[in-house]
């Protein structure tokens, strides 16, 4: 006998479907290109509900890398997990960028622009030098300066500026120390945690009610403002950063879809919320609870989920890798400055530092790590950032959901069928959903 809903379940599983979500996003684009002042208008309201979303994020994070830790070590369960972690981290990002610089290289994403468009780009940057050249000055950043900024110098303040990378160090080393002291007196802590995690789970999933609402609210204003005068000017790169993200996902979902046994398109339906709201927050952490909740209905190991998902968000950027480094090609072809072979490995590298180190930077200081793929070519990262910075709006959206489709991939691949609940019946998650 089919089940019967009652209306206010109907309205709930009608707000939370796939085709809300779609409908959202529709009217955003027709609100954004022909209802801007309206769409600027409801710009607070999406940013209220971003906020709301990330107020939940960081601590989430936190209570659940630091759980993951210390049970996996207290389980014995560490080597299994962390050296298959780490292979499947440098091998995905390093392949990644090698996908990139050939993209790059073949496509030309800086060569053969037109006129218009060359004369487009001209008056940004002397526009810009009008008003006072790039803004406010540029901080280099060495490899040696993203490894400082790795380690908090003191927690709270990391906690009050959203420093994803500080707050994730800080976080798995609690774990690891809770989960070598002794078992009787680490056993309330993680608890703790795990109770923690619970109410702001159930926080996250009454947001996601609103979610066609935030969709709405946020699109609508980004593509309000961005305009599209300079999309017309750097369309082959935007077109080309965004069929690299394309090529990657599609690859990436293959490789969930075998390892779980599960068809293409329903490995993509399960994904498809998390990935919507990564491209509609352009916040990797905002989309976490969703991603352990569709790779656990896949049948992913829950033990494995919830300590790659989180720490491969930060640690696993592919879409930064491709936003990075065809980017840096853009700028040497459109400034005319060949990249000899001897380069490549400059690129190979430095592409992978930058989108690691990016990751944990906000979206306007983030595309200063540019200067790491630059630099050695004597290119004006200056000029390259307020390029960059200009369409930012229409690629940090979709490299943001393949950084979260591909903490996903690293999951499925480190996963090695065992312990899994369903299977198993190993002890609940602290990312449990059920």
């Amino acid at each position: 006998m089919e089940k019967r809903y009652s209306v206010t379940e109907r309205v709930s599983r009608a707000i939370l479907s796939p085709w809300a979500t779609g409908a959202a996003i529709g009217l955003a684009v027709c609100f954004g290109l022909w209802l801007p002042k309206l769409s600027v208008g409801l710009k607070p309201l999406g940013e209220i509900y971003l906020a709301l979303l990330q107020m939940c994020s960081l601590p989430l994070v936190i209570c659940g890398v630091v759980a993951s830790i210390g049970r996996v070590l207290r389980d014995g369960q560490s080597k299994r997990y962390l050296g298959r972690l780490v292979i499947v981290v440098v091998g995905g990002l390093f392949i990644t960028a090698a996908l990139a610089i050939a993209l790059g290289l073949i496509v030309r994403p800086g060569s053969g622009l037109t006129t218009e468009a060359s004369q487009t780009l001209g008056r940004l940057l002397s526009a810009t030098e009008i008003q006072g050249g790039t803004g406010a000055p540029l901080k280099e950043v060495s490899f040696v300066d993203f490894l400082t900024s790795a380690v908090p110098k003191n927690i709270f303040l990391a906690l009050s500026l959203g420093s994803q990378l500080p707050i994730l160090f800080f976080s798995i080393v609690l774990g690891i120390s809770l989960g070598v002291t002794g078992a009787s007196r680490s056993t309330s802590a993680l608890e703790s945690f795990e109770a923690t995690f619970d109410a702001l789970l159930k926080l996250i999933e009454w947001l996601l009610y609103a979610l066609p609402l935030g969709l709405l609210s946020l699109l609508s204003a980004q593509i309000a403002e961005a305009g599209l005068g300079i999309f017309v000017a750097m369309l082959k790169l935007i077109l080309l950063i965004n069929a690299a993200v394309l090529i990657s996902l599609v690859a990436g979902n293959f490789i969930i879809a075998r390892k779980t046994g599960r068809p293409y398109f329903t490995v993509l339906r399960q994904l498809l919320e998390s990935l919507l709201i990564a491209f509609a927050t352009k916040s990797s952490f905002a989309s976490i609870p969703s991603a352990l909740s569709a790779m656990q209905k896949l049948g992913m190991n829950r033990g494995t989920t919830d300590l790659v998902i989180p720490l491969s968000v930060s640690l696993n950027p592919i879409g930064n890798v491709h936003y990075y480094t065809i980017s840096a090609i853009f700028i040497a072809q459109l400034y005319g400055v060949s990249i000899p072979p001897s380069a490549m490995v400059t690129f190979l590298i430095g592409g992978v530092l930058a989108a690691v180190a990016g990751s944990a930077l906000p979206s306007a200081a983030a595309i200063g790590v540019i200067s790491i793929l630059l630099e050695p070519l004597g290119l004006p990262v200056g000029s390259a950032v307020i390029l960059i910075l200009a369409i930012d709006p229409f690629l940090d959206p979709a490299t943001t959901a393949l950084n979260v489709h591909g903490s996903c991939v690293a999951a499925s691949l480190v996963d090695d069928g065992t312990g899994n609940s369903e299977r198993s019946g190993a002890t609940r998650s602290p990312f449990s959903t059920t």
